[in-house]
């Protein structure tokens, strides 16, 4: 089935490319910024992230808890990572993209889904829309971080 282009978020952030990549892709931040992920459990180390690295992540959602398994189909420190899961919804991916400029960072992100059947699919487009309130505030949760993280290590 088609992938559906569900949410896409850009901001500048007035920060180096490798801090923003670092407070996005290490857990010792996204922990801290992103309040739906519990945690993430790598094959392997979370140093040794590369394409087709995977993972198990536990998120919570409302009040159930969610164990999925993800898989790195890109991954170019700072500029790129891009992360699918496979539900029963079908198949999600994340894709994050940085871009460095005269200001410090473009952060992008582009949220797609290959629904698993029909039913899914109508699904997905009569939502869609409700992605970006979820979404919104964990991507400015983690701007205000990465400003956080940058003051404090300036002290």
């Amino acid at each position: 089935m088609k992938e559906i282009h569900c949410y896409s978020f850009e901001l500048e952030i007035d920060s180096n490319i490798d801090l923003v990549f670092e407070c996005l892709n290490k857990d010792e931040h996204v922990l801290k910024w992103n309040s739906q992920i519990i945690e993430n459990i790598y094959d392997g180390s979370e140093n040794d992230l590369e394409e087709g690295s995977t993972f198990i992540t536990r998120q919570k959602i409302g009040k159930k808890v969610y164990e999925l398994q993800g898989l790195y189909t890109k991954y170019n420190p700072p500029y790129q990572a891009k992360v699918e899961t496979e539900t029963k919804e079908g198949v999600s991916k994340t894709e994050y993209i940085l871009e460095e400029t005269s200001e410090g960072t473009k952060f992008i992100v582009n949220v797609y889904l290959v629904p698993s059947s029909w039913i899914y699919k109508v699904m997905t487009n009569m939502f869609k829309w409700s992605f970006k309130h979820v979404y919104d505030e964990q991507f400015n949760n983690f701007k205000e971080y990465v400003y956080q993280i940058e003051y404090e290590r300036d002290k």
